[in-house]
């Protein structure tokens, strides 16, 4: 028995091994809602620019847009425009449901906490260290 969850690697050693007359049995320590998920944060991964998952990555430390705006250089106002279109790409309404989906999604959340790794940002006034 396979289940749905089973990796390509996973599903060839299997293969493999009932073919030389072997037992195989799947690890299912991971759950298939875990495959799923990062799988999600892949695909959303890979839609957003570097400049996207950089102010993704300052939405979840908890910075404001004119802050963001500050950081990189900007204005407030692309700052928005740039929110908007990642909304859009990952199908949120608002700052707080994109940071829970970016923390949700660790895949999404390591890629974008990357992109602020090689700059030393300083955190949003009232933030604790």
């Amino acid at each position: 028995m396979v289940y749905r969850n089973v990796t390509s690697a996973a599903l060839v050693d299997c293969v493999r091994k009932v073919a030389r007359g072997e037992t195989w049995v799947q690890d299912v320590a991971v759950p298939s809602e875990l495959t799923e998920n990062d799988m999600v944060g892949l695909r959303v991964r890979d839609r957003l620019t570097a400049k996207e998952l950089r102010i993704v990555a300052l939405i979840v430390q908890g910075y404001k847009n004119k802050e963001i705006a500050t950081q990189l250089g900007t204005t407030e106002q692309v700052i928005k425009n740039y929110l908007r279109n990642v909304y859009d790409k990952i199908g949120v309404s608002d700052r707080l449901e994109l940071a829970l989906f970016t923390i949700h999604h660790r895949i999404l959340n390591e890629a974008a906490a990357a992109t602020t790794s090689g700059t030393v940002a300083q955190p949003p006034a009232g933030v604790a260290q």
